[in-house]
């Protein structure tokens, strides 16, 4: 059976994939989780019937070509919290508190996906959504197009640029490429924040040991 593979590369100032055990002062992994890539390619294309979704494999760690590399860029970020959390009193005067964050700065990842049968019928000629979801992402990813604005984590961290994997297969002004220098243990990193790919319950669930290891600024998702 042919493997409908797909790829992507997202970079911007700013991002945020928020460590759960960093509490009221989130901490920013520095790659997104599984679930926050799936919600990056979503943010494409997808189906609402989940007849074909969209599951990532790998990320890569990326660096403009020809920089120094080995490094990443954390800063410290502050925002209003108006969330459900907040007292009585609060909502009533329509009060906030201030949190500080611990984000990335500057960031370039190249996102790796391949398409899966999510109907569990038989694919065939004329009715395959697998490959129906691929044509639709490539398009959209080659035109500009999208379901909706990626993010790089918090909704206000914009992408300065998401397309197509910048390589000597798609020149462009600016080429990236992989930096092999970041060798990171993570300890434990957020696999899936759902129990289901589609239509989960909440359940997160975290991988250790050589699974939470980023090694030559390449991390594969179990």
């Amino acid at each position: 059976m042919s493997k409908y593979e797909i790829s992507m590369e997202i970079a911007g100032p700013f991002a945020m994939w928020s460590r759960p055990d960093t509490g009221a002062t989130p901490t920013s992994y520095p790659i997104p989780t599984w679930s926050a890539a799936k919600g990056i390619f979503e943010s494409i294309a997808f189906f609402n019937d989940g007849k074909a979704w969209i599951r990532p494999t790998r990320v890569h760690i990326c660096k403009r070509k020809g920089a120094i590399g080995g490094g990443l860029s954390f800063q410290k970020y502050t925002n209003n919290y108006r969330g459900i959390l907040r007292s009585a009193k609060s909502i009533k005067e329509n009060n906030s508190f201030q949190f500080t964050s611990l984000i990335l700065a500057d960031v370039c990842y190249r996102l790796y996906g391949v398409i899966e049968n999510g109907s569990g019928a038989h694919l065939q000629n004329g009715d395959n959504p697998c490959h129906a979801l691929q044509a639709i992402f490539q398009r959209r990813l080659r035109n500009g197009q999208c379901h909706k604005t990626p993010t790089l984590g918090w909704n206000e961290f914009v992408p300065s640029y998401w397309g197509p994997v910048r390589d000597a297969d798609n020149p462009m002004p600016c080429q990236t490429e992989v930096d092999k220098a970041i060798n990171i243990d993570l300890v434990s990193m957020l696999q899936q924040t759902f129990d289901r790919a589609v239509s989960g319950n909440y359940q997160p669930s975290f991988v250790q040991a050589e699974k939470a290891i980023i090694k030559d600024g390449e991390y594969n998702y179990a």
